[in-house]
């Protein structure tokens, strides 16, 4: 089995940097900055705040890529003045356009979204209104349709912290592990990842446990159980967004995609459950770095000959004055 402590070592080496976290920080707030006072655009520019995984706390690490270390992605809501009269396709050209104006020279229109390419990071800016009809009610413009259509980023983030207070603060590292597994063993499978990802750890997850290993193994467990039907029948699941009544999360999975998960997810529930019950520990993390890679490491090694002294003693050590939590983002960073 593995220690609650090597997950909180892995936990804290699957994070993103200080680093990583400053230059996302800094980025998103310059291109911020440059909209709201853009000569022309700030009459469309009603506000922005910032979303995604970064926001929401459940980012990873960026990963390497033959070698290289890719860029964080980060996504960046812009609140407009554009009414459902205005065509999607003309609102994303206005936004490129005044992102290319105030000095941003790799840009690419997406479907829903402006990609802005830096050396360092990518942003996503996406332009939302407000549904004239039902205030409260917020649209994205979709380009590809040509229509709008409904969302709520910023419910996502409010909701992932109601969940991650529901479950003592183990949802948001839960959600990582679960991120770092499926990028781990399924590096080429477009989906199911982000949201969908965090969506179904909080409708399988057990709210009551605290090992993250028990954790993980259980989540693992779920998915085989609950969605072998579904498989079987060359379905996808039908999981309701957690801000936007009506709307299916996994509606643009495609059924091989879900499969390829589940069998993945299927095949390690046995594999991860064996590493707990390993008691030798070198076999148990072996078997883990199966499941996770090898930044899943074995325990800190225990302080022997005069360090054990003090250990024991506590001679020379200071103690803080409350619980050391698992890695966070700085205060500010959004």
């Amino acid at each position: 089995m593995a220690t609650q402590q090597q997950f909180l070592d892995f936990l804290s080496e699957i994070e993103p940097s200080s680093s990583t976290i400053a230059v996302c920080s800094s980025a998103h707030n310059t291109l911020r900055d440059k909209l709201a006072s853009h000569e022309t655009y700030k009459a469309i520019h009603v506000n922005t705040y910032l979303s995604g995984s970064y926001a929401r706390n459940t980012a990873l690490r960026p990963r390497m890529a033959n070698g290289t270390l890719r860029r964080p992605d980060v996504d960046i809501i812009v609140i407009t003045s554009h009414t459902q009269d205005d065509r999607p396709s003309d609102v994303i050209a206005k936004l490129r356009r005044a992102l290319k104006q105030v000095g941003y020279e790799e840009i690419e229109s997406n479907r829903r979204s402006v990609c802005v390419k830096l050396s360092t990071v990518e942003m996503d800016v996406v332009p939302i209104i407000e549904d004239h009809w039902n205030p409260g009610r917020w649209l994205i413009a979709d380009k590809s349709e040509e229509r709008w259509i409904e969302t709520n980023p910023n419910g996502h983030t409010e909701w992932a912290v109601r969940i991650n207070k529901k479950a003592n603060s183990n949802f948001k590292p839960l959600v990582k592990l679960m991120k770092w597994w499926r990028r781990e063993n399924l590096p080429h499978l477009r989906r199911p990842k982000g949201f969908i990802i965090e969506t179904l750890v909080a409708e399988l997850m057990d709210y009551k446990e605290s090992s993250f290993e028990e954790l993980f193994i259980k989540l693992l467990e779920r998915i085989q159980s609950e969605y072998e039907w579904t498989v079987a029948m060359g379905w996808v699941p039908n999981l309701q967004d957690p801000s936007v009544p009506g709307n299916n999360v996994f509606s643009r999975v495609k059924a091989e995609e879900f499969k390829r998960f589940y069998d993945q997810a299927a095949s390690h529930a046995v594999l991860a459950r064996r590493a707990q019950k390993e008691q030798d520990a070198d076999k148990a993390l072996a078997l883990w770095q199966k499941v996770f890679g090898d930044r899943f490491k074995k325990p800190a090694a225990k302080p022997t000959g005069l360090l054990q002294a003090v250990a024991a003693t506590g001679a020379g050590l200071t103690f803080p004055d409350r619980a050391i939590g698992l890695p966070n983002k700085p205060q500010g960073f959004a």
